[in-house]
C-alpha cells in the first residue's frame, strides 16, 4: 500500500538507529523492512545527503548511522546567540 511521502525514509532511519554500529546494504534493509531495495537505496541516499547516514563502502554500497555531530561545536555557538 502507498504510504505518506518520507515514510520509508523514517523506517530506514529507525532501522539504522536500532543498529548504530552495523553497516547494511540497501538489500539487507529492504529485506528487514519488506520493501524494495531500490526504494531503500533512494531513502539511504537522502539520509546520507541529510547527514543522518553515511556510506561505509562503495562496492557493495553499505550504509550505517552517521556519527553524532561534535557536541563541543554546538556549545561554542550557543553563547553568541544569547
Amino acid at each position: 500500500p502507498a504510504t505518506r511521502p518520507g515514510a520509508l525514509r523514517d523506517l530506514v532511519d529507525d532501522h539504522l538507529r536500532k543498529f548504530p554500529d552495523t553497516a547494511f546494504t540497501p538489500h539487507q534493509v529492504g529485506k528487514a523492512l519488506t520493501r524494495s531495495a531500490g526504494a531503500v537505496a533512494n531513502a539511504l541516499d537522502k539520509l546520507t545527503a541529510l547527514g543522518t547516514a553515511q556510506m561505509v563502502t562503495d562496492k557493495p554500497r553499505s550504509y550505517q548511522l552517521a556519527p553524532a555531530p561534535d557536541a563541543g561545536a554546538g556549545a561554542a555557538t550557543a553563547p553568541s546567540a544569547a
